[in-house]
């Protein structure tokens, strides 16, 4: 990630999105906004994907799903390409899921319709927009909303890395799209655990634990008052995780409460009683991957979806929003989460 896209993620305007501030029709305007002014950092993204495309000869190029350069080498150069998702509701459609960003399920024709809103005014249209000034640098000719759709839903492989144990693959998919499963790598592999984490997990066996990854949110002091508030009254300790500021807590904390900043999950989550966390793919998995009960906040994007899976699998209670948080919510979800779901 460049330094631009970094700075872009403190923008307030992307507070705004990922503390669900607002409106959801000013929260829209707000995604609106911010992908004009993220045009020369995607321009420059297309760019250095191209880069690393040409100076390494490979046989096949796995690319994220938020990269719009697959979809060009796809349709300019002929190559073979992969696109690898870890959230279902974007290219492909369910049933009984909307597309990210459509709010609440409702019928299965409006479900469905969303998809073909997101595909052509956010997903297609972004690829023809921002591809513009690199395609001319290089001579290439412009593509066709029709090129890039047909591209995307019915050429280019695309594998959704999600469990088939969460959800299955519609019958009425095209061929090149697939769930597979998740992917966890060896992070603790060369990681060693602070001595007083250690500590702390010996005399506080199976706490709770919470992390918003790399959400943020306009409230993370508040945040952080009320963990800290509602497993003291809960009686359970509580491991916190800082990661990018979405929860703040004092610097002295209470004997019940630890704080860390960089722990690998697939060392901690089997030494903890339960999770409450954003709702993103990657630990909304990797708590699926331990059974472990979780608790999940959505903040933005396909959070709410995962939110509505845990539920549905009954292994968690459906959260409240961080837009919707408040002490009475919060104490109900964790109280229902230690007592009606964890293990004994």
């Amino acid at each position: 990630m460049s330094p631009e896209f970094l700075e872009l993620m403190n923008d307030p305007q992307v507070r705004q999105l990922t503390g669900q501030l607002g409106s959801a029709v000013s929260r829209f305007k707000t995604l609106l906004r911010l992908m004009g002014s993220t045009r020369l950092i995607q321009e420059q993204l297309i760019r250095d994907q191209k880069a690393a495309d040409d100076a390494f000869e490979s046989d096949e190029i796995i690319y994220h799903i938020k990269c719009v350069y697959p979809t060009l080498a796809h349709l300019q150069l002929g190559k073979p390409v992969r696109i690898l998702s870890p959230a279902l509701g974007l290219l492909h459609p369910l049933d009984h899921e909307p597309a990210i960003g459509f709010g609440q399920p409702g019928s299965k024709t409006w479900n469905r319709l969303t998809y073909r809103l997101a595909n052509h005014l956010l997903i297609q249209k972004s690829i023809l927009s921002f591809s513009k000034t690199p395609s001319k640098e290089w001579a290439w000719p412009s593509h066709s909303l029709k090129q890039i759709k047909r591209a995307l839903l019915e050429e280019i492989p695309i594998e959704y890395a999600c469990s088939t144990e969460i959800i299955k693959r519609p019958h009425d998919w095209p061929e090149q799209a697939e769930i597979s499963h998740f992917r966890e790598r060896n992070k603790s592999q060369h990681w060693r655990p602070d001595p007083a984490l250690l500590d702390f997990l010996n005399n506080n066996p199976k706490p709770l634990f919470v992390s918003f990854g790399s959400m943020i949110n306009a409230h993370p002091d508040q945040v952080g008052q009320l963990i800290l508030e509602t497993t003291a009254e809960a009686g359970v300790p509580v491991l916190i995780n800082s990661s990018w500021g979405g929860i703040e807590v004092p610097s002295t904390l209470p004997s019940h409460a630890f704080l860390v900043s960089d722990v690998p999950y697939d060392w901690l989550l089997s030494r903890v009683r339960a999770i409450v966390h954003h709702g993103g793919s990657g630990t909304t998995h990797s708590a699926w991957a331990f059974r472990l009960p979780q608790l999940i906040i959505p903040h933005f994007g396909d959070q709410f979806f995962w939110n509505r899976v845990i539920q549905a699998q009954k292994i968690g209670p459906q959260g409240p929003s961080i837009k919707a948080l408040n002490k009475d919510n919060f104490k109900a979800a964790v109280n229902a989460l230690l007592h009606d779901f964890s293990k004994p």
